[in-house]
């Protein structure tokens, strides 16, 4: 079989099997709460990218959706989170799930959410601490504290706050890339996503067994913040 012919067959056979979620989310409140507070106040949300979290949102919320690419299906505005294009207190509420790790200036991101935000407004973010490094562009991880910092409590008071995902959901990503890197050729690590990624995607069920976990946060995959704008 030649060279092109073979690489054609495998991204056909790996379509045949969709890639499973990795992450357990510990539980739902964050959506939970946009869906409660969300219905006819002006939304917007940064980084809207393929829509990944969207089904956790209840139809009723229609939000401007801001990317900053143009081959996003849905998007609203094509722009650059670190130049948000709005008027001062433009919304009542900015959500970002899983965006501000790829900013280069994420504290700059941050202080134009704070300017575009009704006084009272709120913001909404879930970002990842352990997290293997998933993207061209990914620069930054966060603690709970780290997030608290770039939001600077003098500007925003904190309304909830969790862990978002358990150290099962990072090991389930981690395993998969830690093994990959012993399969020598490329054809090969295709091979080893399609039959591993089921398997070690089980992990994040670990999660289920330390919820109550006085030290979750240590190895948190993800941390959840919903902040006031005083």
């Amino acid at each position: 079989m030649k060279k092109g012919r073979f690489k054609t067959t495998l991204n056909r056979i790996v379509s045949w099997f969709p890639e499973p979620q990795y992450t357990r989310l510990r539980n739902l409140k964050l959506f939970e709460w946009i869906n409660q507070n969300a219905p006819g106040k002006i939304v917007l949300n940064v980084g809207s990218g393929i829509g990944r979290f969207d089904h956790y949102l209840s139809k009723d919320i229609k939000p401007i959706n801001l990317d900053i690419s143009s081959s996003v299906i849905d998007v609203d505005i094509i722009a650059d989170a670190h130049l948000l294009p709005f008027k001062d207190s433009s919304f009542d509420i900015v959500y970002s799930v899983a965006v501000l790790e790829h900013l280069k200036r994420p504290w700059a991101a941050a202080d134009k959410i704070f300017r575009v935000l009704h006084p009272g407004g709120h913001v909404v973010f879930e970002l990842p601490f352990l997290n293997v490094i998933h993207d061209e562009h990914d620069y930054f991880r966060l603690t709970d504290k780290g997030i608290r910092s770039l939001l600077d409590e003098r500007r925003f008071e904190i309304v909830f706050e969790q862990i978002g995902s358990g150290g099962g959901s990072f090991l389930s990503v981690f395993l998969l890339e830690c093994f990959q890197q012993f399969v020598p050729t490329k054809y090969l690590k295709t091979l080893w996503r399609i039959s591993a990624r089921y398997l070690f995607c089980l992990a994040k069920y670990l999660d289920c067994f330390i919820d109550r976990s006085k030290e979750l946060r240590i190895t948190a995959n993800s941390f959840s913040f919903i902040g006031r704008k005083k």
